[in-house]
């Protein structure tokens, strides 16, 4: 009995550990796949809530992004979070209240390379990850389908919608519990297009009248 209860138990470890050797390996491959894109655009929508005892606060971002490989990239966002980030393949042009703008070289902004690099990397302290379902986000073109990747912390659940033919993150979810206070960030992909065709000066920063140039934030 004790030599078939240990089986078990080595069964059901060997089983976790491939269901996150697995989980892994799809998040790699999707990120391979969203970084050789060449170009894409598309809009995000990003609703975030933090409630706690007393306190609700709520914001919605809604982001436009154009995206041609290798540095050139165009990032505007409205609502809650009006700033505006434009790469033009040698430099990167970053605003957020229109009386300053920031200059940097392209290498400086690694945003310019990949601008969702950080929403494929995962915090350290990762106690589950594993693939758990087969879902679809609606875009204004239709349907995708996508598969879900649920990823645990301490206090902390993230739940991914990847589409598997782009590696696109189409929908993200973060849940934060900590010391009482709770936090939801979503971000949703409400329209995508592979290779548009881009106007030629898409990505050209234009210096809002009376702007002055700042130094970067160290």
């Amino acid at each position: 009995m004790y030599a078939l209860v240990c089986l078990i138990l080595l069964v059901a470890a060997g089983g976790g550990a491939q269901d996150t050797n697995d989980a892994m390996a799809f998040l790699q491959k999707a990120k391979s796949k969203a970084s050789s894109l060449k170009s894409w655009r598309a809009e995000i929508v990003e609703t975030a809530q933090m409630s706690a005892n007393g306190m609700d606060l709520q914001s919605k971002v809604r982001t436009k992004i154009a995206v041609q490989a290798p540095m050139k990239m165009r990032r505007e966002n409205s609502g809650d979070d009006q700033t505006l980030l434009v790469c033009d393949g040698t430099e990167s042009f970053y605003t957020g209240d229109g009386h300053n703008y920031y200059r940097n070289p392209v290498r400086v902004n690694q945003d310019c390379e990949f601008p969702m690099r950080s929403s494929y990397q995962l915090a350290e302290g990762l106690v589950t990850i594993s693939l758990v379902a087969h879902d679809h986000v609606v875009l204004m073109d239709g349907s995708h389908a996508c598969d879900v990747l649920r990823a645990e912390w301490k206090g902390a659940v993230r739940t991914m919608c990847i589409d598997p033919m782009s590696g696109l993150i189409l929908r993200d979810i973060t849940e934060i519990n900590k010391d009482g206070v709770r936090s939801t960030r979503t971000a949703t992909f409400t329209s995508y297009e592979g290779d548009p065709t881009f106007s030629p000066d898409l990505f050209k920063f234009s210096i809002p009248p009376g702007a002055l140039e700042a130094k970067p934030p160290i």
